[in-house]
């Protein structure tokens, strides 16, 4: 169950790999979608949508939902019930599930320890994350796995050409959590301490507030006087994910604590050093030759990385990209996940 099925679209594109992954290395599959735009004709995987493409009402959706579902179980047994970021879905399975001898999965990275989220939790026999600390609650069911990076999309990039001074990228949804503000005055505190220093966001505006949110930041551009450092994109598709990475030196990502973007994940699968400020993050950056961490909502603490990165010789850059890369072809790739929740998924039907 999850979310979305449309691999172009900027935010969720990158279920449709995940699919893909899974679909090689299980029987008959089924995906259960709230939305479904666009599915890839090579796809194996019977894949059903719960109609918000066709602004299908709620309860509409939950009925349809419970209907797919409950035939499912009657074709697919036993089954294992993958929810993908979607807790309610799988506290809905889940009775139906048991009855029919299957087994439920939460695959779940988000700061935001919920109501909803604990009911999904005692539901479910298994919950599935990228890093430890990248779930918020403590429990004998998590599992970190590491996450899903196809390492045939972002492939080790060249250094990008040198001049112009360090330009950095923000990417990722317009959101107050992502920590944008925090980017830009790190970047004014930077050039004022004389460090050429450029920061393009790119990101997608999906709710009201991130709308109100994109605005808010304009205006802090304006306020602090970076117009000509700071640029404010939209969103892109994910196969322009890798080329936007061409174009910088350094990813930054100032997301709440306990998030483990799947960005931060992709630059280093491109030997792009991630400056990064969820805790989560602190061993898999861990250990280089230049501190990649800052203190969240410190804009002095990420200043002062942006200015040692930008003063690091090219040849340590180019050794710490492949450190970085090394790190995510050994724990974090889609093969490695995916071999990862079928081993876990037999396990649990076994005991």
């Amino acid at each position: 169950m999850t979310q979305l099925v449309d691999f172009g679209d900027p935010v969720l594109g990158f279920v449709v790999p995940l699919i893909r992954a899974l679909e090689a290395r299980s029987g008959p599959m089924l995906v259960i979608a709230n939305e479904v735009r666009h599915v890839p004709s090579d796809l194996r995987a019977e894949v059903r949508s719960l109609g918000k493409e066709h602004a299908r009402g709620k309860l509409a959706r939950g009925v349809r939902y419970q209907t797919i579902l409950a035939e499912a179980l009657r074709r697919l047994r036993p089954a294992t019930v993958i929810a993908h970021m979607c807790p309610p879905y799988l506290t809905q399975a889940a009775p139906m599930v048991k009855l029919t001898g299957g087994r439920s999965m939460l695959w779940y990275i988000h700061p935001a320890d919920t109501p909803m989220l604990r009911r999904a939790e005692r539901a479910a026999d298994m919950v599935l994350t990228a890093l430890p600390g990248s779930f918020p609650r403590q429990s004998a069911k998590v599992h970190p796995i590491g996450h899903s990076i196809d390492l045939t999309r972002f492939d080790a990039l060249d250094p990008p050409p040198g001049g112009g001074g360090l330009r950095l990228l923000g990417l990722g949804r317009l959101a107050p959590i992502k920590g944008y503000p925090v980017m830009v005055r790190a970047l004014r505190m930077a050039r004022d301490r004389g460090t050429d220093v450029r920061l393009d966001i790119v990101g997608e505006a999906i709710r009201d507030s991130d709308v109100g949110h994109r605005e808010e930041l304009r205006l802090l551009v304006e306020r602090l006087g970076v117009e000509d450092a700071v640029s404010i994109r939209p969103g892109v598709a994910p196969a322009e994910v890798p080329g936007l990475l061409a174009q910088v030196d350094a990813l930054v990502n100032a997301t709440a604590a306990g998030s483990a973007d799947k960005v931060v994940f992709e630059a280093m699968a491109c030997g792009r050093p991630p400056l990064v400020s969820s805790p989560a993050f602190h061993d898999l950056v861990g250990s280089g030759p230049v501190p990649l961490s800052f203190r969240a909502g410190d804009p002095a603490d990420l200043a002062d990385r942006i200015t040692q990165l930008a003063n690091t010789p090219p040849r340590t850059r180019v050794e710490m990209a492949a450190m970085l890369r090394s790190r995510i072809e050994g724990s974090h790739s889609l093969t490695h996940w995916a071999d990862a929740v079928v081993r876990l998924a037999t396990h649990l039907h076994r005991h």
